[in-house]
């Protein structure tokens, strides 16, 4: 399979069957892409949530159609957001094709508990990875630290000087649209925790928060400037002489060539003030 929707889409053959019943758990048939293939393909979505109103839209627009013989009405996927049937009127459950999908289905030897905290649009390159490294059975934490490698190129381990930390931490907060869930920030701090090197960061607070990381970032710039001024000037930087909102550092390596590609562009949008 090329994408994990392909695992779903392969089942929902047109004209098998005028009910299908899928139970999805995980709301994988409300992808956009997957609900612009089943409409293409000629069916009809409706998810099973009050039995009044399911009732009366199923009976109104599909049921009475089919008892006169009408061929020409959709065929019907009844979507139930449970992984069972349980809740289905009778009559259904014993006339509908039943399907299940979830992320257990497509993910099987990752830690469902840990995928299932990823939104939706990080499925494609975590089924990338799946694929092209085809891990064994992962627990929890090797299924965090896998999607942080594979999916958010966030490798902590390979973080050992401040320089590395503020590269991750501006190449996600800059583009701000990533959206990482609080169990893999949880990881991702426990593992820096253990290094001496960022024992006294902020790391709580800067590692989740843009706005947090930039306010740190902007309290260390006239620092950097002073440290800099002073060392063209051969004289000695007491870096305890601050008096800082957020712990840390005193002078942050602005000027490292990972870090200056960054500087231009956070001052020109107003990230960070001169």
């Amino acid at each position: 399979m090329n994408n994990w929707r392909e695992l779903i889409l392969k089942e929902l053959i047109p004209n098998v069957a005028r009910l299908t019943l899928i139970a999805d758990p995980d709301a994988l048939l409300l992808e956009e892409k997957i609900l612009d293939e089943i409409g293409r393909r000629g069916f009809e979505l409706i998810t099973f949530e009050d039995h009044v109103i399911f009732r009366y839209t199923y009976e109104s627009k599909f049921r009475s159609r089919w008892d006169r013989g009408d061929e020409s009405t959709s065929s019907v996927i009844v979507r139930c957001a449970s992984q069972g049937f349980d809740d289905l009127p009778y009559d259904l459950f014993q006339s509908g094709r039943k399907l299940s999908f979830s992320l257990s289905d497509l993910f099987p030897t990752l830690s469902y508990y840990v995928v299932s905290a990823l939104d939706i649009a990080y499925l494609d390159p975590l089924f990338d990875a799946q694929i092209k490294y085809t891990p064994g059975q992962l627990g929890d934490e090797a299924t965090k630290d896998f999607i942080l490698r594979h999916v958010f190129e966030i490798a902590p381990e390979l973080i050992k000087e401040p320089k590395d930390l503020l590269g991750v931490l501006l190449r996600r907060h800059y583009r701000q649209e990533q959206q990482i869930p609080a169990i893999l920030d949880e990881r991702f701090i426990r593992v820096l925790r253990q290094k001496e090197e960022f024992k006294d960061w902020p790391l709580e607070v800067i590692v989740p928060d843009s706005q947090e990381f930039f306010a740190f970032l902007q309290e260390r710039w006239p620092v950097f400037l002073s440290y800099l001024a002073k060392q063209e000037k051969a004289e000695p930087y007491d870096e305890s002489d601050h008096d800082f909102e957020y712990p840390g550092p005193a002078v942050l390596p602005f000027d490292h060539q990972d870090i200056r590609v960054y500087v231009d562009n956070l001052f020109a949008e107003g990230l960070l003030k001169p």
